[in-house]
């Protein structure tokens, strides 16, 4: 009876430490502390356009030139060209192998939805996401996603509830491979009930049929703090679904939540 109750006493502060992740997540994501005042800021931003102005008249030429050659380069960068493509009705679809096509065919189509839901697996706080993706064109996509966070304490259960939107531009729009970039908002709900910008970049690999690899990352600002998302999904497709898994680390303002996920998608 004794080992027990050392045992007890011992082993009650690591189960409390651990059961107050997602309640230190909502603090620090709810903080409103900044380094730096509003006026400090402004005044800092005078300062430094003042300091622009001063060397834009002295280095017009070159200033000019630079900008030119930077904005040319943002735009082969991120933007491209935005070549002819097509949508398979699903990746290898008959004999192609990735979601885009160079040509049309009586199957390709301009518009596709996806939905999917994974579970996260942690020690003390567990995940479920679920994501909607609709490709409006082949080059543009709305992307809304809710990962729901959820945590056992002494006091009950604990939640963390994310809700984002994205706008993602496909720059890459091969056979073999995908790539995006997006922007968006995401909503922390509960005790924070804060909106902040978020951005995000991703890509998608079908290197031999039926298998793909799938990596992106997402970060959301929220009150000086942010919540940072990434993912690798290895998917198996048996047509219109892919099963999936696969690691995501997940930072919430001040605290960690990574694990293994195994989710489903689905291609409408």
């Amino acid at each position: 009876m004794k080992n027990l109750m050392f045992a007890l006493i011992f082993l009650f502060p690591l189960i409390l430490f651990s059961q107050e992740r997602l309640e230190k997540a909502k603090e620090s994501l709810s903080s409103n502390n900044s380094t730096t005042t509003w006026e400090e800021t402004k005044s800092n931003r005078s300062s430094r356009s003042g300091r622009i102005n001063r060397n834009r008249d002295n280095d017009g030429l070159f200033i000019a030139i630079v900008e030119d050659v930077g904005f040319y380069l943002f735009y082969g960068a991120i933007i491209g060209d935005s070549e002819y493509r097509t949508l398979t009705p699903y990746p290898y679809f008959n004999n192609s192998t990735g979601e885009y096509l160079k040509i049309d065919t009586i199957q390709s189509k301009s518009s596709l939805f996806k939905i999917s839901v994974n579970q996260l697996f942690n020690r003390g706080v567990n995940g479920i996401e679920f994501n909607a993706n609709y490709r409006v064109l082949p080059i543009l996509g709305i992307e809304a996603s809710h990962l729901n966070f959820s945590e056992n304490s002494i006091q009950g259960k604990e939640y963390l509830d994310i809700t984002s939107f994205l706008l993602k531009y496909y720059r890459i729009r091969e056979q073999n491979v995908s790539v995006w970039w997006g922007m968006g908002a995401s909503y922390v709900a509960n005790e924070v009930q804060t909106w902040g910008f978020s951005y995000a970049i991703g890509t998608e690999i079908f290197p031999v049929k039926p298998i793909s690899l799938e990596t992106s990352y997402k970060q959301s600002f929220i009150n000086y703090n942010n919540v940072n998302e990434f993912k690798i999904h290895l998917k198996y497709h048996i047509k219109k679904t892919a099963l999936y898994t696969g690691y995501h680390a997940n930072k919430l303002g001040s605290e960690k939540a990574n694990g293994i996920v195994f989710g489903a998608e689905y291609t409408f």
